[in-house]
Formats: structure tokens, sequence, C-alpha cells
């Protein structure tokens, strides 16, 4: 091998030398213009698709959540359930629920109705209405213990999807030999809030 510039040619050393220096560098051009590239992008597509299969995983979830409460749903309405989840209206709504409570309160010496509106949580809202009322003896045939479990299974059973937050009686023992029993409530009135 000559070398037109210096002219003299190569000696073995120095051709081993160029030969090592020229593999050097072809290495160096592989590692830092094709591995290290590749193992990156590699490293980075990896990472995308963990990130694409836990969302993956959170879909599938809530479409399973959707999936159970659709068969809920269902269910309900295939067993006859009439109970509803009106659309948020605070004045509309709280006069309904109103005029439901007079009617089952109606002919009861003492009750009181509180109501309590709550900001919306997942398109929902809920009204929690306190109520206090006392049932007493009126020489009628049926129990007071009994009247106020009829009082209690109508409060429950207006129509409108609610749920008892807590209940409060007074005595606390012997309710069905009471002749008067004072009843506490918080019952959570559940609406579909419109997002407005």
């Amino acid at each position: 091998m000559a070398n037109k510039y210096l002219k003299r040619r190569f000696t073995l050393r120095e051709t081993i030398l160029l030969i090592v220096l020229l593999v050097v560098l072809l290495i160096g051009l592989y590692f830092g213009l094709v591995y290290y590239p590749i193992t990156e992008r590699r490293a980075k597509v990896n990472e995308d698709l963990d990130t694409v299969n836990m969302q993956i995983e959170v879909a599938n979830g809530l479409k399973a959540d959707y999936d159970r409460m659709r068969a809920e749903l269902d269910k309900i309405e295939a067993s006859g359930d009439k109970t509803v989840m009106p659309q948020y209206d605070n004045n509309k709504q709280q006069e309904k629920l109103h005029a439901c409570f007079k009617a089952i309160f109606a002919g009861m010496e003492s009750s009181s109705i509180d109501y309590d509106t709550s900001a919306p949580s997942d398109g929902v809202r809920t009204r929690t209405v306190r109520l206090s009322f006392t049932v007493k003896d009126k020489g009628n045939e049926a129990t007071v213990y009994d009247k106020t479990k009829a009082v209690l299974h109508d409060l429950m059973n207006t129509g409108y999807r609610c749920s008892m937050s807590w209940l409060r009686l007074n005595p606390d023992s012997d309710l069905e030999n009471a002749t008067s029993i004072g009843v506490t409530c918080s019952i959570k009135f559940f609406e579909l809030d419109s997002g407005n």
C-alpha cells in the first residue's frame, strides 16, 4: 500500500494501526448512529407500550363497572322498582319532596323538615333531608311501633332514589310497648346533575 503524499510505503505496524483505527471508527459509528438510537427508541416504545397497556386496563375496569351497573339497572327495571333519580332542579324537587312528606306526616302532632343540597359529584347531587317527628298513641288498633315502622317505610319509598344516613329513636328500648316514639333521621335523596 503506497502513500503518494509521504512517497513511501506504510510499514506493517502502521498498516495494522490504520486498520485497527478504521475498525474502531466503524464500531464507534455503528454504536453512535445505529445501536444507541435503536436502543433508546426501543426503550421509548416499551415505555409507551406500558402506558397504553395501563390505559387499556383502566378502560377495561371502567367497562366492567359500566357493565355491572347496567346489569343492576336492568335488574331493577325488570323487578318493577319504580324509584327514579330525577334531574336536579333545586326548588321544583324540594317542592315535590315536601308534598310527599306532608302527606306522610298528615295527622301527626309534630314534625320538622330541614333540607340541604350538596355540591355535585360525578354527575349526581345528594339532597340531605333531616326529619324529626313523633308518633303518639291515639287509641287506634295499630300500635305506635307499627305506625312508626309504616312512616319510616313510606319515607324510604317516596318513589325517589334515596338512602338513610342515620336514624335515632326515642325511647331507644322497648319500642314495641311505647306509647310515643320520637324519630330523628337523615335521608339522602339522589338527583342527576345537569352540569349547569
